[in-house]
C-alpha cells in the first residue's frame, strides 16, 4: 500500500510539473513579440523558475536538472524562430536567462539534495535508536526474568534431590513386579524431567562463557548423533549425513556446541511425529564452517518465525521455550550466526555459521 502510493505521488508529481513547463512555454508561443507584450514575454520567462525549483526540492539533483534542461529546450525554440535567434546581441537577455534556468536547477538542486540525504541519514540513525532502545527494554526485560528464573530454579532443585532420593529408598523395597515399585519408578523419571527442565532454566539465567579449545565439528556432531541414535531410530526417522572430510578445527566450546547441536536435532526429531528424514550437512566458505540440519517436518508458521528465538516461547504442549534461545545465546557467544529456512507442511533447515580462527 505505501508503495503503491508513493508511486501515484512520484507521477502525479512528474505530470504536473509536465503540464506545467507545457503551459508556460504554450503561453510564450501564442503570445506576440510585439513590443506592447513584451512585459508578458517577461512574467512568462520567471514562471519557468517556478517548476525548476519544484522539481529540484521534490526530486533533489537529478530533479533540478532535469527539469532546467527541459525549461530550456521548451523555450530555445521560441527565442530561435520568434525573437530571431541573436543570441549574443538583441537576446541576450533570453540567452542569460536560460543560463540562469540551469544555474538555479543545479544549486537548488544540489542543497535540496543535500538536505534529503541529511534527512535520511537522521531517520537511519532514529531507527537505529529506536532499535537500540527496544533491545535495551529487552534485554532488561530478559535480565529480571533470568533472575527470578534462577532463583525458583535453585530452590525447586534442592527439594527435586531430596524427592528422587526417597523414591529411589522407596523402590529398593519393592519387587519389580509390585505396583509401587513402578509408582517409585515413575516418580523419578518424573523428577528427572523436571530437574532437565530447572536445568535449561539454569543454562538461559546464568550463561556460562565459552571454553574455547580445538575441536573437530564434525566430531562433536557424531557424538551427540550417537546420544540421540536411539531416539531417531524409535521415531522411524531416517537419517542422512553430509559432512566435509577437510573441515579445518576450529576454537569452540565442545559442550557447548553439543548443546547447541543435540537441542536442533530434537527440535528435528520433534517436528516430524510421523516419522521423515533428518539431513545434516558441513561445509565451509571463505570465513565460516557452516552446519546444515534439515527435517521434512510440519514447518514453522509465519507468526511463530519472528518469535522463535524468543525466550519462553514455545509451540509445543511439554516444552519450556528455552531450547533455540539458548542455542542462539551459545552461538553469539561463539561469534557465530543462526538462520533457517523454512515451508509449512514440507520442513524446516537451521542452518549454523561459526567463524573460522587460526588462534
Amino acid at each position: 500500500m505505501t508503495l503503491r502510493i508513493s508511486i501515484y505521488e512520484y507521477c502525479w508529481k512528474i505530470v504536473a510539473l509536465v503540464l506545467f513547463i507545457i503551459c508556460i512555454s504554450l503561453s510564450h508561443y501564442i503570445t506576440s513579440t510585439e513590443h506592447k507584450y513584451h512585459g508578458l514575454h517577461e512574467i512568462y520567462r520567471r514562471l519557468y523558475y517556478i517548476p525548476i525549483i519544484l522539481s529540484a526540492f521534490w526530486f533533489g539533483l537529478k530533479g533540478g536538472i532535469f527539469c532546467a534542461i527541459g525549461v530550456s529546450l521548451f523555450y530555445l525554440p521560441h527565442v530561435i524562430y520568434q525573437w530571431g535567434g541573436s543570441f549574443l546581441t538583441d537576446d541576450l537577455p533570453r540567452t542569460l536567462e536560460i543560463v540562469l534556468y540551469n544555474i538555479v536547477g543545479l544549486v537548488t538542486g544540489f542543497l535540496s539534495q543535500r538536505q534529503m540525504n541529511a534527512t535520511a541519514k537522521l531517520r537511519r540513525q532514529a531507527d537505529v535508536l529506536a532499535q537500540a532502545e527496544e533491545q535495551l527494554r529487552h534485554a532488561d526485560r530478559l535480565s529480571a526474568l533470568g533472575k527470578l528464573s534462577a532463583g525458583i530454579a535453585h530452590e525447586v532443585r534442592t527439594p527435586l534431590a531430596s524427592i528422587k532420593g526417597t523414591a529411589e529408598i522407596i523402590s529398593d523395597k519393592f519387587k519389580p513386579m509390585d505396583k509401587e515399585y513402578e509408582f517409585a519408578k515413575i516418580l523419578i523419571k518424573e523428577v528427572d524431567r523436571l530437574d532437565t527442565v530447572v536445568a535449561e532454566f539454569l543454562d538461559f539465567a546464568r550463561p556460562k562463557p565459552p571454553e574455547l579449545k580445538l575441536a573437530d565439528i564434525n566430531d562433536i556432531i557424531k557424538s551427540v548423533l550417537k546420544l540421540t541414535e536411539y531416539e531417531i531410530a524409535k521415531s522411524k526417522i531416517s537419517l542422512r549425513t553430509r559432512f566435509e572430510k577437510s573441515l579445518p578445527s576450529i576454537f569452540v566450546d565442545p559442550e557447548q556446541m553439543k548443546q547447541v547441536f543435540l537441542n536442533l536435532i530434537i527440535n528435528a526429531i520433534q517436528a516430524m511425529p510421523n516419522g521423515g528424514t533428518i539431513e545434516i550437512e558441513s561445509g565451509q566458505n571463505t570465513s565460516d564452517i557452516v552446519c546444515k540440519f534439515t527435517d521434512t517436518g510440519t514447518g514453522i508458521s509465519e507468526e511463530q518465525q519472528e518469535k522463535l528465538f524468543t525466550p519462553f516461547f514455545t509451540s509445543k504442549e511439554s516444552g519450556t521455550g528455552l531450547g533455540l534461545a539458548i542455542v542462539h545465546g551459545i552461538l553469539e557467544g561463539h561469534k557465530g550466526k543462526i538462520k533457517f529456512t523454512t515451508k509449512e507442511n514440507q520442513g524446516t533447515t537451521f542452518i549454523i555459521s561459526l567463524p573460522i580462527k587460526t588462534e
